[in-house]
C-alpha cells in the first residue's frame, strides 16, 4: 500500500500536478540526509502570542540545525501580515531565518496547516515527515508548562538527519487558529 501511494505521488509530481510537500510518506524516512536537504517550514502569525513566545525556541533550533544543512522558513498566513509586518516581526523577535507572507493562504492549503505556530518538516524529496507542534510546551491556549517535556520537531530532525525512522510524524499543534 505504501509503495502504491509513493508511486502515485511521484507520478503526480513528475507530471507537474503535485506541488512538493503535499504527499505524506507512509513509510519512515530512511537514509542519511544530505546537507541542505531537510527543510523546516513554520507557520507563524505576527499577532499570535503563542507564535511570539516560540520565536526563541525556533531561533535555538535554527542555530543548532542550520550548520547540519537544515533550511528554515517562516510562513505568515494572516491577511494583515504583509512584508513590512513580517520584517518587523523578525527584527523584534530576532528570528534568524526568512519569513514570507501567504495572504492567499496557498501554502496553508498546500500543507493543510491549521494553527500558528505549526511546523512542517520536509525531507530531501519534499515529502512531509513530521507536521504539528514544535514541542509540548503549550498544553492549551493560555496554559503552558514551565519547560517542554517532549521535543517533537527536534526529535524528528535528529531522526531524519541520522537516517533513523521518524517515530512521531504528527502532533496536534496548540496556538492561534488560521482563518480560512
Amino acid at each position: 500500500m505504501a509503495i502504491y501511494l509513493l508511486r502515485a505521488c511521484f507520478r503526480l509530481f513528475a507530471a507537474g500536478l503535485l506541488v512538493s510537500g503535499l504527499c505524506f510518506s507512509t513509510e519512515p524516512a530512511r537514509g542519511t540526509q544530505k546537507p541542505g536537504a531537510a527543510t523546516v517550514l513554520v507557520f507563524l502569525d505576527t499577532e499570535c502570542p503563542v507564535s511570539q513566545q516560540y520565536t526563541r525556541p525556533l531561533a535555538t533550533l535554527h542555530r543548532q540545525y542550520a550548520a547540519r544543512g537544515v533550511r528554515f522558513q517562516s510562513i505568515f498566513p494572516s491577511a494583515t501580515d504583509d512584508r513590512t509586518a513580517v520584517a518587523a516581526f523578525n527584527r523584534t523577535y530576532a528570528l534568524p531565518f526568512a519569513g514570507q507572507p501567504d495572504p492567499g493562504r496557498v501554502r496553508v492549503r498546500q500543507y493543510r496547516a491549521t494553527v500558528t505556530p505549526e511546523a512542517v518538516l520536509l525531507d530531501v524529496r519534499g515529502i512531509i515527515v513530521y507536521q504539528g507542534a514544535i514541542d509540548d510546551w503549550f498544553v492549551a491556549l493560555g496554559r503552558h508548562r514551565r519547560e517542554p517535556t517532549q521535543h517533537y520537531l527536534r526529535d524528528a530532525l535528529n531522526a531524519l538527519l541520522d537516517g533513523r525512522p521518524v517515530a512521531t510524524t504528527r502532533r496536534e499543534p496548540v496556538g492561534c487558529r488560521i482563518q480560512q
